[in-house]
């Protein structure tokens, strides 16, 4: 009997091993279904079988850090363009180490290339000139495949008028997808008997149809309720954030009332698919989300806490000499929202920290030495790393700026 039992689990056991490889998936395949799932899902897999295990490892070719890809750290550096971009990983990727002129080594004009914007795994680079940029490239670093990269060309018609002003540049990816956009925001001032009047306005570029040729006025958004803060607001251009809806892109945009000098600091970004708004001064952190109700959007509180014991947190970590007096003015400037975690980063001096909104904690990630007395505030730009993202073959693009009188 107990042959019999032996030869039947054998038996079993071949059975069982010949339908894996009958109809086992390929490797690829199954990493796009398993990179569907959230990664919680996506690790208990891991016991099915050896070689999922082996497959979704840690160390294995399709780590489950890599299957949804969130951000693993962030590009800083000061304002100033001589400054070279910094690089600081986050956990759980603290053992990422990246330079982003090595990163781009590969592309054309790369000695000339600045940062302009990241995103799921691409970057949006730029070759300045003048007050404008003659090129744009947009890559994924970890395929430094010569035809994995995308050129837009500035024609004359994308220099700037004297009463023009180039603001920023977004640009969109949404995983699993070729596609991206690129949205190039511009402000227009316009001279009359009442004195200057300044026009917000963008147009886009979309890989799949190219470029649109109208201009879009920025849609204005009202802001959160400040009546209670007797406050002036450092900002002098609108805060924008685009966030996806029903598979479309939308342009959030609020343009604040008041732009004097002040020590408050105020930021839009995107996390968990929201738009999130911060502001803070030397008193209190207060952030908003903008949802849906009744069709309608608007804003609503979602944390507050008081600058104090953030700042406390800093001076102890970083004491200064004696000499200096008590006379050094602490200020708190946002500088990005984590696309997935409950998490804001923050900058104190010239240290950069994350916030968990969750349990209050506060986290020393990057930085540098020394004090910051005119404010000055990092350039940030958040980096997912993702190997699996593609542009397919090799395009370029020639990029105009549509008339305004049309």
């Amino acid at each position: 009997m107990a042959a019999m039992g032996n030869s039947s689990k054998t038996k079993r056991r071949r059975v069982s091993h010949s339908k894996d490889s009958k109809y086992s998936l390929p490797d690829e395949l199954l990493v796009q279904i398993l990179s569907l799932l959230p990664v919680k899902s996506a690790l208990r897999f891991r016991c099915v079988s050896r070689k999922w295990l082996a497959l979704l490892s840690d160390r294995g070719p399709y780590s489950v850090r890599y299957l949804c890809p969130t951000m693993c750290g962030f590009f800083y550096r000061r304002q100033h363009l001589g400054q070279p971009w910094r690089y600081a990983p986050i956990h759980p990727y603290r053992d990422h180490h990246f330079d982003l002129n090595v990163l781009t080594a590969h592309l054309p004009d790369h000695r000339n290339l600045t940062l302009l914007d990241s995103c799921n795994g691409l970057l949006l680079l730029g070759c300045r000139e003048e007050r404008s940029y003659k090129s744009m490239i947009i890559c994924n670093p970890f395929r430094n495949e010569e035809t994995d990269w995308v050129t837009l060309h500035m024609n004359a018609s994308f220099k700037l008028l004297p009463l023009r002003e180039f603001v920023s540049s977004k640009l969109v990816s949404h995983r699993a997808s070729p596609h991206f956009k690129c949205f190039f925001f511009f402000e227009d001032f316009n001279l009359n008997e009442l004195g200057v009047r300044s026009v917000f306005w963008y147009t886009k570029l979309s890989s799949d149809i190219g470029q649109s040729h109208y201009i879009d006025n920025l849609p204005q958004h009202s802001p959160p309720q400040f009546d209670i803060y007797d406050v002036a607001f450092v900002d002098h251009c609108p805060q924008l954030c685009i966030i996806s809806e029903d598979e479309t892109d939308h342009v959030i945009c609020v343009a604040l009332n008041k732009s004097w000098e002040g020590r408050v600091r105020s930021l839009m970004g995107v996390s968990r698919g929201l738009a999130h708004f911060v502001f803070c001064d030397e008193h209190e952190l207060h952030i908003w989300v903008l949802v849906k109700e009744d069709g309608k959007r608007v804003w609503k509180p979602k944390h507050i806490c008081s600058s104090h014991p953030l700042i406390k947190q800093h001076k102890e970590s970083h004491r200064h000499r004696k000499h200096e007096g008590n006379e050094r003015v602490y200020s708190i400037f946002p500088l990005g929202f984590h696309p997935d975690l409950d998490v804001i980063f923050l900058q104190i001096e010239w240290r950069i920290y994350s916030l968990h909104l969750g349990s209050g904690s506060l986290d020393e990630v990057a930085g540098e030495r020394g004090a910051n007395p005119e404010g000055q505030m990092f350039l940030f730009h958040p980096f997912t790393m993702d190997p699996s993202a593609s542009l397919g073959e090799r395009r370029e693009y020639h990029m105009e700026l549509p008339d305004m009188n049309t």
